[in-house]
């Protein structure tokens, strides 16, 4: 637990990193998630609670001592040193012998693809180039753990996704336990092997992205990852529940039973456009509403016979390319790509 006056910004938490793996704490900002990695790295100590690394307790002992290595948004570069320089740094600290240092950094350079570039200052570099410095500098030492605070942030779209698939490889070549932040959901679910969803000082879900993604345990992590549909209904049998406007569904397996308030979770891409006929276990008549073209895709608002929103999306050459504002169309989802969760 930790707090700042009348502010719990960490509470029960309870999280155990499995070794050689990348998980990701995920969450809107003051979600927490932050504060945890700082009280991980050292930067903050917990009111409550104690820190393990493997089998040492760390809780009381500073960031130098920890074994931690770190990488942050801004990079965080001694602006007067050299890139080999830089990067020797925390062997340095270490008292690690001259020859062995050179070595540690020229292979540290080339795992980053920055062979020729150790004699460069680091105004000298690229955004992208200053990050990979930065990375370098945090595994050349062999840390028993990688900690990432968002460190792609200020980086352009293209070169945030080059560098999520680089620092993942290295992560998986080398071997690393690391843990990494981001409030970016489509990141997390291409770097992680496990994501932590945190919501008000605590994890609202632990599991892998295709769990996050397809199975989330409440109603914050259904609104929080990925585009989705979210109904409430009202179990009416065994096996069907009755949402807004009065549309009966035929509910996935394990549904609670009758009487139970529940939430209803369809994926925007898991929708058919069904023909004059068609039925699916969620069948829906709408009024195409709004069109938004996103380039391979296209994302359709619609307005369904009953007041309901809904919002499907099709691959642009694929069903439904063809609608425009104000057609009719009917729409289904299949019962195994439905979700349900406790609505309280």
């Amino acid at each position: 637990m930790r707090r700042f006056g009348e502010v719990t910004a960490l509470a029960g938490i309870d999280l155990a990193v499995r070794p050689g793996e990348m998980l990701t704490l995920l969450g809107p900002s003051g979600s927490g998630k932050t504060t945890l990695l700082k009280v991980i790295a050292g930067f903050e100590i917990p009111d409550e609670g104690e820190v393990y690394l493997g089998s040492r307790n760390v809780t009381l002992a500073p960031p130098a001592k920890r074994d931690i290595g770190m990488v942050f948004q801004n990079y965080a570069l001694f602006p007067h040193m050299t890139v080999a320089e830089n990067v020797a740094f925390p062997l340095q600290m270490r008292k690690v012998p001259r020859a062995e240092c050179e070595r540690r950094v020229r292979e540290a350079l080339q795992l980053v693809d920055l062979p020729a570039h150790g004699d460069r200052l680091p105004r000298q570099l690229s955004g992208g180039q200053q990050q990979r410095v930065a990375l370098a500098r945090a595994v050349v030492f062999g840390p028993s753990l990688l900690l990432l605070d968002e460190p792609f942030g200020a980086l352009d779209r293209k070169l945030r996704e080059q560098m999520q698939l680089e620092v993942r490889r290295l992560q998986r070549r080398l071997g690393l336990t690391a843990v990494f932040v981001t409030h970016d959901q489509e990141e997390a679910l291409v770097l992680s092997d496990r994501i932590a969803v945190m919501d008000a000082g605590r994890i609202a879900q632990l599991g892998t992205p295709q769990e996050i993604y397809r199975l989330p345990a409440n109603r914050f992590v259904a609104g929080f990852i990925g585009e989705s549909n979210l109904f409430r209904a009202k179990v009416v049998a065994a096996d069907s529940a009755e949402i807004e406007g009065g549309t009966r569904v035929r509910l996935p397996a394990g549904a609670p039973g009758a009487g139970a308030d529940i939430g209803l979770l369809l994926r925007p891409e898991r929708a058919t456009q069904l023909s004059a006929g068609e039925v699916a276990d969620f069948t829906i008549a709408c009024k195409v509403s709004e069109i938004v073209y996103l380039g391979e895709t296209i994302k359709y608002r619609l307005q369904a016979d009953g007041g309901l929103d809904v919002i499907v999306r099709w691959p642009f050459r694929g069903s439904g390319a063809t609608l425009a504002v104000g057609d009719r169309v009917t729409v289904g989802w299949d019962r195994d790509d439905m979700h349900w969760i406790h609505w309280s």
